[in-house]
């Protein structure tokens, strides 16, 4: 393999901790801040979807069922992309937000969970 820094292959197993970090971080804060003040839904959704969030972000981070949680992630970001996209004024998330997140989740999928998590692969 043609590599300018082929020094740095050593390291390729941090590269989904922190995807694992971004997209974890990201869900856990709009969980929490869903759980805390709700945005654009009714306060009793918002809470249930904060919860829901602040679970998939937790999961995330940690490393605990990464690949099941980020394919439940995928559906999500999936869900909000379609209302995104039919509904502008009711969702203030910009679409380009959604599809990096959307991208990470499915690297997430594809690559495990990397180093430092719970369920590291045998």
């Amino acid at each position: 393999m043609l590599s300018l820094f082929p020094e740095l292959l050593n390291y390729s197993a941090l590269a989904p901790v922190l995807l694992r970090l971004a997209l974890g971080g990201t869900f856990l804060l709009y969980g929490l801040s869903e759980l805390i003040r709700p945005h654009y839904l009714p306060p009793v959704l918002a809470r249930i979807i904060g919860v829901w969030e602040a679970l998939i972000g937790s999961f995330i981070i940690i490393g605990l069922f990464t690949q099941v949680v980020s394919l439940l992630a995928i559906l999500e970001l999936l869900g909000y992309l379609a209302i995104r996209l039919k509904n502008k004024e009711r969702m203030p998330i910009p679409v380009d937000y959604l599809l990096v997140m959307l991208a990470i989740a499915i690297s997430l999928l594809l690559l495990g969970p990397g180093l430092w998590a719970i369920d590291l692969p045998l």
